[in-house]
């Protein structure tokens, strides 16, 4: 027969065994929140890249137009820099040629359609990035963009 001291002997190891395994569970979640949390700080930071290329590009599109297709004067300035780091990224500029008609014997031409493009391949930036003056110009510029 086990009398009550020879009981509380077999036992003194329960709680430490039931403390260590909690501490190892709460490590493992703690080390998931971490993980998780990081994750959602990079694709915050590469959604603020985008963002800031975008706009960039938007704007180029808006000041210059059509005078930054290949071989018009501000082809040059067809690049984005992304703050802090101060990185330049070229912009890829596709141009779709003007449709003209001929109405009456006036010909009018429809402006040209300018798309600016930065690759995936550029490693800065989650995907291609692309703003353009025409949704179908867009479309028909996306193949050339990957």
């Amino acid at each position: 027969m086990y009398s009550c001291r020879d009981r509380k002997k077999s036992q003194r190891g329960d709680v430490l065994l039931e403390a260590l395994i909690s501490v190892l569970v709460m490590s493992f979640i703690g080390a998931g929140t971490i993980y998780a949390t990081t994750r959602m700080e990079v694709g915050a930071k590469n959604a603020r890249l985008d963002g800031i290329a975008a706009s960039q590009m938007r704007l180029m599109l808006q000041q210059y137009g059509s005078s930054l297709c290949p071989g018009q004067s501000n082809n040059s300035l067809a690049k984005v820099v992304l703050p802090l780091t101060n990185t330049v990224h070229p912009v890829t500029v596709q141009c779709l040629s003007a449709a003209s008609v001929t109405i009456g014997g006036v010909s009018v031409t429809q402006p040209s359609s300018v798309v600016l493009c930065i690759p995936h391949s550029d490693t800065a930036f989650e995907g291609s990035i692309m703003v353009g003056t025409d949704t179908t110009a867009m479309i028909q510029a996306q193949s050339a963009c990957s």
